[in-house]
């Protein structure tokens, strides 16, 4: 992986002592002076309460249980039944065609990056990363968030995570959790649906909320994740 700082070294994130990295696949050595490649492992966990090991089976778990809750979803549109179209109300504010037309764009386009991702998506939220992808890092929201992406970043669809991602609970049908985020933060890439965050926390006042600013909800990243992820 390239080192962020521009310096002529390779940063690689690991779990434990066990894990190894293949620098090169002959083991031929040079004298030629100064031509030494320098190559800095980088052992530090994304979450402090997790090894690397843990974390990625974790966001493995968490793409397992996602894709199937956004392929849910994709069927239901296409069968357009008054329970789906109650959904849709819930959590939009309305379920016209034009609603249903903008979701059953985005929401394909959401599981194909699903589908892409791997552990290898998912870094340590950085600033010098953050700028690397070509956003400028925001280190207030950083202490707040559970994670964040630079949207135009459709070459890697990195997910930054922060601290607040490690702690908070795996998985809810009603409210936010790591499922629910990783969801939100995919909506977000100019690729998928281009979503803001007009409104925060998967719950009943989101869906209030949505009821008087049906474009907005249609356009914010909370309210997708909830739509997808209510009572499955």
């Amino acid at each position: 992986m390239r080192d962020f700082t521009g310096k002529n070294k390779y940063d690689f994130d690991i779990s434990d002592g066990e894990e190894w990295f293949e620098i090169h696949s002959t083991a031929v050595t040079n004298t030629i002076p100064g031509s030494m490649v320098e190559v800095t492992i980088n052992n530090k966990t994304i979450c402090e309460n997790l090894t690397n090991r843990d974390f990625r089976e974790i966001i493995i778990s968490i793409l397992q249980r996602a894709i199937p809750l956004v392929d849910n979803r994709i069927a239901a549109l296409r069968m357009w039944s008054p329970s789906e179209r109650a959904r849709v109300q819930r959590w939009f504010g309305r379920a016209d065609e034009s609603a249903r037309a903008i979701l059953i764009n985005g929401l394909p386009r959401i599981a194909t990056v699903l589908r892409g991702l791997s552990p290898a998506n998912f870094i340590r939220s950085s600033p010098d990363r953050d700028r690397a992808l070509g956003c400028t890092p925001n280190p207030v929201s950083n202490r707040q968030e559970a994670a964040h992406v630079c949207a135009p970043d459709t070459a890697t669809h990195t997910i930054s995570i922060s601290p607040n991602f490690c702690s908070m609970r795996h998985w809810s049908a009603d409210a936010d959790s790591r499922v629910s985020t990783v969801i939100h933060e995919v909506t977000h890439f100019i690729d998928t649906m281009a979503t803001k965050d007009h409104k925060y926390t998967i719950a009943y006042t989101l869906r209030d909320w949505a009821q008087e600013h049906s474009d907005l909800a249609l356009n914010n990243a909370d309210s997708v994740a909830g739509y997808i992820v209510e009572g499955d």
